[in-house]
């Protein structure tokens, strides 16, 4: 399962979840591991822009927030998302 501290098991499942249909749209996709990243990145960045007008903040301040929750998740491991992938 994935592990994120505290996080409620709910929202742990439903990450998870989500994860795993990202990898494997991304793997049946044609793109390669690199240009699947640079998707990701892209895809992101369009969150946080959607996001920003929204709540009528600066899409700067929320690009920045995303670049870091995107760490977040990177600093995770893989083997997090095995379960899911099976």
């Amino acid at each position: 399962m994935l592990k994120l501290g505290e996080t409620d098991p709910r929202l742990i499942d439903k990450l998870g979840t989500l994860a795993a249909r990202v990898v494997e749209d991304a793997l049946a996709s044609g793109l390669t591991w690199d240009q699947a990243v640079v998707a990701l990145g892209v895809a992101a960045k369009a969150m946080s822009a959607k996001a920003a007008s929204q709540s009528g903040a600066a899409p700067a301040d929320y690009a920045l927030h995303a670049e870091k929750r995107l760490k977040e998740g990177m600093d995770r491991g893989a083997a997090v998302l095995q379960a899911y992938l099976r």
